[in-house]
């Protein structure tokens, strides 16, 4: 491996990787509630098109004699990226709860129960719009009412 394909290939890791640090979402944010959603896996999908994609368009772009070098390269950024561009489709995608069914943390967070099979736990900070909220209290799902003043 020349000098200048291993200068590439740790600049472009360097890269993946504060592209994947820069999108990561703050742990200390506080939720209004939560909801079961589809289990959607779209940075998967992200990811391995994103590769395949960055691999051809690398081997394209790489110099005669790189072509290995440059689609690794491709590949390692494409499936970087691709990545991000799932979870972020993932995120801003607007769901229905199951069962219309949004639990809001009435005076405190606790941990939902598991969600059921196929189905995975979407947390929000801004409260969806439903007729009816619910929340959980001693163990039972009972509907939400703000406290009346």
């Amino acid at each position: 491996m020349t000098r200048i394909s291993a200068k590439m290939i740790i600049g472009g890791l360097a890269a993946s990787l504060a592209l994947g640090m820069a999108a990561a979402p703050a742990s200390a944010q506080r939720y209004d509630g939560f909801c079961y959603h589809k289990q959607q896996n779209t940075k998967t999908k992200g990811t391995v098109i994103g590769a395949v994609a960055g691999g051809v368009l690398g081997n394209v772009v790489a110099g005669k004699g790189n072509k290995t070098e440059g689609t690794v390269l491709g590949a390692v950024i494409g499936g970087a990226i691709g990545n991000q561009v799932g979870e972020e489709v993932k995120e801003n995608k607007v769901e229905q709860c199951l069962n219309n069914q949004y639990y809001v943390f009435d005076r405190r967070e606790y941990a939902p129960p598991a969600a059921p099979k196929g189905y995975a736990v979407a947390y929000y900070s801004q409260r969806p719009y439903y007729d009816t909220y619910y929340t959980h209290r001693n163990g039972r799902v009972v509907e939400w009412h703000p406290r009346r003043r």
